[in-house]
């Protein structure tokens, strides 16, 4: 019997010790991502670089998004808002000539933790003990063709996110997709740069979508 208790108290610690592993990212923060997307399509195999800066803002329920692309010399600002608290998106680009702008109803919540369902999976560092990271994985599924094991990692302590895998189904495509972030400060030195809605966008049209974003097209996990 008294085996048995001990091993039920071992247990209780355990549970507790992997719940504390569990954390949230800081409330508001910048940061930049670059990410690499492989797929495989009709038996060839493709690969896309993206990168952006990003302002997270939990405290106020927002998130922006701003990334620049040159073609053939002319430079393109994209743009993307998502207010959650306004249960609206706005996708927008900003070229010299012409600029353009969507708005989507936002069926979601902002994440703000890592997912309750998420396994706790280990720790490690980088350098000379300079960075401890926790390493964490989940599954995610919107639909038959559209689901991923993701394993994301972030800072010890802070819970900063220091990088994510995506590994599953996009739009019924094999897809992996590996994400670093870098560059992280901490607060939103000038929120305008990324939550302020060009004028043109009052006259958007406004879109509802038939079904929920991919685990893939996430900013954070």
């Amino acid at each position: 019997m008294a085996t048995k208790s001990v091993l039920i108290l071992l247990l209780v610690a355990a549970a507790t010790t992997f719940a504390q592993k569990q954390c949230c990212y800081p409330s508001q923060f910048e940061a930049s991502r670059g990410s690499i997307v492989a797929q495989v399509q009709g038996g060839q195999a493709m690969t896309q670089k993206t990168g952006y800066q990003f302002a997270y803002d939990y405290t106020n329920r927002r998130l922006g998004a701003i990334t620049y692309k040159e073609d053939l010399g002319v430079m393109t600002k994209f743009q993307d808002i998502f207010e959650y608290s306004q249960g609206v998106e706005y996708e927008i680009q900003v070229k010299p000539q012409v600029s353009s702008c969507l708005k989507r109803t936002l069926n979601a919540t902002l994440p703000h933790c890592i997912p309750a369902s998420a396994t706790y999976l280990g720790s490690s560092y980088l350098g000379d003990h300079k960075l401890n990271v926790d390493y964490f994985q989940y599954f995610e599924s919107k639909s038959s063709t559209d689901y991923a094991n993701i394993t994301i990692t972030v800072s010890q302590g802070d819970c900063v996110p220091f990088s994510d895998v995506y590994e599953g189904m996009k739009d019924g495509v094999p897809t992996l997709e590996v994400r670093g972030y870098v560059n992280y400060t901490s607060g939103i030195s000038d929120p305008s740069k990324y939550f302020t809605v060009p004028s043109f966008c009052q006259s958007a049209k406004h879109e509802t979508p038939k079904t929920q974003k991919s685990p893939f097209d996430k900013i954070l996990p």
